[in-house]
């Protein structure tokens, strides 16, 4: 008997143990899902708060800098009444931003920005579903053993 009440309030200690550790992953998945959430509507009102990714993306990639000999092999030497730029092989060009420029790195930004996004996402929708599950796992349980109750006393009749 006194091993019954022992394996018995293990349990039950165990239970209650995964029940707070659920709760606090569906906790923090509903916080991580509200923060990208903010995230994304803020990076929608003020886009140029990607600048600062892109510029690194340009740091570490050089895309830009590389991209530059292709754009200028693509302009075609032309009169200057047409308004296209004409680069001679000594003047340096930059890769500012400008009129004719195109910064990839730019668009690199937003397309890695939006897939973390999503990742980060996925990961918080997970940790919801995850502690969800954690927190009513007693109850499903308790639902389970109930239906294999009735299904054997169907079985009896």
């Amino acid at each position: 008997m006194n091993e019954n009440t022992l394996d018995d309030a293990g349990r039950n200690i165990m239970s209650f143990l995964v029940r707070i550790l659920g709760f606090f992953l569906l906790l923090a998945g509903l916080w991580v899902a509200i923060q990208v959430l903010l995230t994304a509507q803020d990076l929608y009102a003020h886009p140029e708060k990607i600048e600062r990714f892109a510029v690194a993306i340009e740091k570490g990639s050089n895309i830009d800098k590389s991209l530059i000999p292709i754009r200028d092999s693509l302009i075609v030497n032309s009169d200057s009444g047409n308004g296209v730029q004409q680069y001679s092989e000594t003047e340096n060009i930059s890769s500012s931003v400008g009129t004719g420029n195109i910064r990839v790195s730019y668009f690199f930004a937003w397309v890695i920005a939006l897939l973390l996004l999503l990742l980060i996402a996925r990961i918080s929708l997970t940790a919801i579903k995850t502690g969800g599950e954690l927190v009513l796992y007693d109850l499903q349980i308790k639902q389970f053993a109930r239906m294999l109750a009735k299904e054997s006393q169907k079985t009896r009749d």
